[in-house]
């Protein structure tokens, strides 16, 4: 039970600590935060998540992205419904959204709804400033924070915790 929350926030402090760039750490982020705002129980979901977990990101801010965007998410929904629904009755796009309905898999995307087309539009539109903004903050924070991180030793604690922990579960 402890060894699922120590293991990301050891991730998190060896990120923190150098371990990561910030150019990977900030691209985790706004991967996690497309996966935040999207609806989950559908493929494009799942998709998502597998992008984080198949790229060179750091893996702990991707999920501290998806939790912090997943509760901000249910008050952009009325937003997203207004995106996803001009999209989808946008008369040129019809022909574009009825051949990729047709398709095996599309079914189970749940992009023919409005709220996850929308949400998924509007994390690709605030990938990029979320990024740029993330890297900003992190390049000024990291050197800080891996000085302090490593003068109290954090990460050979949460290190050390984990193997603990595994030892006292077998």
């Amino acid at each position: 039970m402890l060894l699922r929350w120590i293991r990301p926030i050891r991730f998190l402090v060896q990120g923190m600590a150098g371990a990561d760039t910030p150019r990977q750490l900030a691209m985790g982020l706004a991967i996690g935060m497309v996966i935040g705002l999207v609806p989950k129980g559908n493929l494009t979901a799942v998709a998502l998540s597998m992008i984080l977990l198949g790229t060179r990101v750091n893996l702990a801010t991707g999920m501290l992205g998806a939790l912090l965007f997943s509760c901000i998410a249910g008050w952009t929904d009325p937003l997203a419904h207004r995106i996803g629904g001009s999209l989808l009755t946008h008369q040129p796009l019809q022909p574009l959204f009825a051949w990729f309905h047709n398709l095996p898999l599309a079914p189970w995307t749940a992009l023919d709804n409005t709220v996850v087309f929308g949400s998924l539009t509007l994390g690709v539109w605030l990938f990029l400033p979320v990024y740029h903004f993330s890297h900003l903050a992190i390049e000024k924070v990291q050197p800080r924070l891996a000085d302090y991180l490593k003068r109290y030793h954090v990460a050979d604690v949460l290190d050390r915790s984990e193997f603990a922990a595994r030892w006292r579960s077998q």
